[in-house]
């Protein structure tokens, strides 16, 4: 079983504290890729977590124009509200400890709250300002990506 810092430590590296957006709506989600000869990381993840989420099997892909081969991999995402608050819970008792990190965990953790507790009324005009913040955040680190539909 993995320690509680040593899941912080691995995310602090490895992890996405991101969102998608297509059109008006904003999704929400924690994710980890990996080369899938490290499956058994993210196996071990999910556990953590309580098997929230779910583990995707990315196919390899030839090199194309803007991109060079990449291997088979695994992709753990978690986007439902409520399991999105078991990795809040996680977080802010096990902080990230690098500043870009931790920043945009903070703003992404506004954004899963705002969903959750306006879940039945979103205004996407509040949400669209820290979604704005979080992609600057996520611009300055290579770890990060902002995913479109």
């Amino acid at each position: 079983m993995l320690t509680s810092w040593y899941v912080t430590g691995f995310c602090d590296g490895e992890a996405a504290f991101t969102y998608s957006r297509d059109g008006g709506s904003f999704a929400v989600y924690f994710s980890i890729k990996q080369r899938e000869d490290n499956r058994q990381i993210i196996d071990e993840i999910q556990e953590y977590f309580g098997y929230i989420g779910n583990i995707y099997r990315v196919k390899e892909a030839l090199p194309t124009k803007n991109s060079g081969f990449t291997k088979p991999s695994v992709y753990y995402r978690v986007n439902r509200i409520d399991d999105l608050k078991i990795v809040i819970d996680h977080f802010d008792k096990y902080p990230l400890q690098s500043k870009k990190k931790l920043e945009a965990y903070k703003v992404w953790r506004e954004m899963v709250m705002y969903k959750s507790e306006n879940y039945r009324d979103i205004d996407y005009n509040e949400l669209r300002p820290l979604a704005e913040r979080l992609s600057s955040l996520n611009m300055q680190s290579r770890a990060f990506k902002v995913h479109r539909r």
